[in-house]
């Protein structure tokens, strides 16, 4: 079971990774570009490694209000794994979840680009 918690952890933490650079690579051309703040082309940040799911668009608000907690994801509706995370906000086009205490937790801390 261990083996399988970490393994879901750190699906999601690379998703997140792939989210990161689509925020540096959107936000540089934008300030160019002059485009608002509205960020399309977000991956689902769920557990399974052959989602290919996309979310949003997301704000740079709503993004950045993700980021703040390194145990929060993003992912499409109906994408969470109860075993390992609850879902704590619900919205049209994502929710967001959280990484259950534990190994969960502690993998998505470690494996936090930001930090």
């Amino acid at each position: 079971m261990e083996a399988r918690t970490t393994r879901l952890a750190k699906n999601e933490a690379l998703f997140r990774e792939v989210n990161e650079r689509v925020v540096d690579v959107t936000q540089s051309f934008a300030r160019s570009l002059d485009l608002g703040d509205e960020i399309d082309g977000f991956v689902c940040e769920c557990s399974d490694p052959l989602c290919l799911d996309r979310v949003g668009p997301l704000t740079v608000e709503e993004y950045e209000a993700v980021r703040r907690d390194a145990r929060r994801f993003i992912i499409a509706p109906n994408h969470q794994a109860p075993d390992v995370e609850s879902v704590v906000e619900k919205r049209q086009r994502y929710w967001i979840v959280e990484k259950s205490e534990g190994i969960p937790s502690e993998v998505a801390r470690e494996r936090d680009p930001r930090s």
